[in-house]
């Protein structure tokens, strides 16, 4: 990629244009006629053909031409596609790396979109609340957040384009309890995280109608908060808290109830992109291979693959 043509101002807008259109098709696909393209564009037959040339040159395409069958698309590169459409680099946006879960999941997304030759960057912000914000202000492309969050805060202004199945997210949630406090003891003083939906929402749901006293903590940090005797119980995930051998604490699933509210809505990570970005969707589609993001993720959690992201 690094030794594409510098073309002139006049090739590069047409380029860009092209190359949107291009990424749009299937490979096989019949390219609409440069007669066709040249009406479309508002551009002459001579610069049409030689922009396509231009493409087939820098390895974005290989188009079959068929004679009066039409043109065809042979091949097509999503990586020098992408940076011909001058959306930049493809950012999208994780939760904090902070369990080998996370990492090889953010591991699998970069090393996938980087061998496609597209230039990634990973941003990490806490909270889907956050992530989401991020996505609707253009600070990413994508944001990965759990499929629980994903269809309570999306609307239709975002999209989910790719689902994992159950555990790609996180492993479970648990309600976690200091033994001392003993459970049965009122009011109980129980940590909520506001800034991840996912521990927010299953925490009002699992303790509703009990008499508790909310408490804000950082849900990463639940086994602090309940060793400092902060709180009396806290919902987070074997992940974050696997950590977790002492005696002082015990821990039991969701309730039913919430379980049967939620599937396993909370361990499934999701891909969301605004709706409408159909160049980005075409791409993280097109490079995303879910069985090899799940091989990769499971390969770093086994200690068999360093992380790269």
């Amino acid at each position: 990629m690094s030794n594409l043509p510098n073309p002139s101002v006049e090739c590069v807008n047409l380029q860009k244009c092209l190359a949107n259109y291009l990424l749009s098709l299937k490979e096989g696909e019949r390219i609409l006629s440069t007669r066709e393209l040249a009406d479309a564009y508002g551009a002459s037959l001579g610069s049409i053909s030689s922009a396509l040339n231009d493409l087939e040159e820098m390895g974005a395409v290989v188009i079959h031409r068929r004679g009066r069958l039409g043109s065809f698309l042979g091949k097509k590169s999503l990586g020098i596609l992408w940076k011909i459409t001058g959306n930049g680099p493809m950012v999208i946006a994780l939760t904090l790396p902070s369990f080998p879960k996370c990492e090889g999941l953010a591991t699998a997304i970069y090393s996938l979109l980087d061998d496609a030759g597209i230039e990634t960057y990973l941003i990490f912000i806490r909270g889907s609340y956050n992530r989401l914000k991020a996505l609707r202000n253009g600070r990413c492309h994508a944001t990965i957040m759990s499929a629980l969050a994903a269809e309570e805060l999306c609307d239709e202004n975002e999209e989910i384009i790719l689902r994992l199945p159950p555990q790609s997210f996180v492993t479970d949630h648990r309600v976690f309890y200091r033994r001392s406090q003993g459970q049965g003891s009122q009011p109980l003083r129980v940590g909520i995280d506001r800034d991840s939906f996912d521990i927010k929402y299953l925490t009002e749901l699992e303790f509703a109608g009990n008499e508790v006293e909310y408490h804000q903590v950082t849900f990463t940090q639940s086994d602090l908060h309940l060793a400092n005797s902060g709180v009396d119980a806290a919902i987070s995930n074997l992940d974050h808290l696997e950590r977790i051998k002492s005696t002082e604490f015990t821990s039991r699933p969701l309730s039913p109830k919430v379980q049967a509210m939620i599937g396993d809505r909370d361990t499934c990570a999701v891909l969301v992109i605004r709706a409408g970005t159909d160049a980005a969707k075409i791409v993280l589609q097109g490079v995303l291979d879910q069985n090899t993001i799940l091989t990769i993720q499971q390969k770093v959690v086994d200690g068999l693959m360093v992380p790269r992201y």
